[in-house]
Parts: structure tokens; C-alpha cells; sequence
């Protein structure tokens, strides 16, 4: 039993409540990215219910001590970064122009599928959901361009 008391208390101390600021930050492109971590332009985000905020020297000496990599970490030298980043915008580049095609030809198929067939109607259920996926397919392509394309500009 004893064991078991101490797994138990152990199970407690580590599950004690733990407090980070949340900040909420807003990209050029509209892109909202929430963090614990402040970034220049960001707003702190008061969560109802969330405990109390620490003391401003709890604060300062938190992210006095915070470095954002090791100091053993391995680092890039540009030239290698730079053939990384043309290789990465060469592959979304490739992307994009597949998904360009696969929403022309989803837009093809949904100017196919709204003709009606001999013996349908437009309020037939068959029809309406024929309709609705060709519909679906077709904004999820243009929905797929638009974030490559918001790749592509976060590519320095």
C-alpha cells in the first residue's frame, strides 16, 4: 500500500495546474496563430477561469531564462537554407499547378453534372446531391490553391 500512496501522491504533484500567457497573433496574410511565446505585434488573451497571472519578477526572470534553441543546437549555414527553401517552393510550386488542373477539371465534371439526364429533375435528391459534391470537390481545390498560395508568400 505504500506504493501505492506514493504513486498516487506523485500522480497529484505532477498534475499540478501549470500558467502561460496565451497570445493571439495575426499574420500579413490574415493568418491567426495562437502561443505561449510572445511575438513582436501579438495580444495577450485573458481566458475566462484561467488562474491568476504571475508576479511581474516571476515574469521578467521566466523570460529572462527563456532561449529559443540550445546552444549546442545545430545551425544552418545560408547557402543550405536557401537550396532548402528553393527546393520547398519548387515542390509547392508543383503543387499548385496539380491543383490548378484538378480544379479546372472538378469544374469541367460540375458543368457536366448540373445538365440534368433524361427523365431527372433539378429537385430530384439524386441530382442535389450530385450537384452539392461536385460543388464540394470544386471549393476544396480552390480552398487548397489558396493556402499553397500562402505558403508560397511565406517563403522568404
Amino acid at each position: 500500500m505504500p506504493i501505492a500512496r506514493f504513486s498516487f501522491l506523485l500522480c497529484l504533484i505532477l498534475a499540478a495546474p501549470v500558467q502561460a500567457d496565451i497570445y493571439k497573433y495575426v499574420d500579413e496574410n490574415g493568418q491567426v496563430t495562437f502561443t505561449d511565446v510572445y511575438k513582436k505585434g501579438a495580444k495577450r488573451v485573458d481566458l475566462p477561469g484561467a488562474p491568476t497571472q504571475l508576479r511581474a519578477s516571476e515574469k521578467s526572470s521566466r523570460r529572462a531564462s527563456y532561449t529559443p534553441s540550445p546552444a549546442d543546437f545545430p545551425r544552418i549555414d545560408p547557402a543550405t537554407q536557401k537550396r532548402r527553401d528553393d527546393v520547398r517552393r519548387q515542390v509547392l510550386q508543383d503543387e499548385i499547378s496539380g491543383e490548378r488542373r484538378n480544379a479546372d477539371e472538378a469544374r469541367r465534371q460540375l458543368t457536366l453534372g448540373e445538365r440534368l439526364q433524361p427523365g431527372e429533375r433539378a429537385t430530384d435528391t439524386t441530382y442535389l446531391n450530385r450537384v452539392k459534391n461536385l460543388r464540394t470537390a470544386v471549393q476544396q481545390h480552390e480552398q487548397n490553391i489558396t493556402a499553397i498560395q500562402r505558403e508560397l508568400a511565406n517563403l522568404k
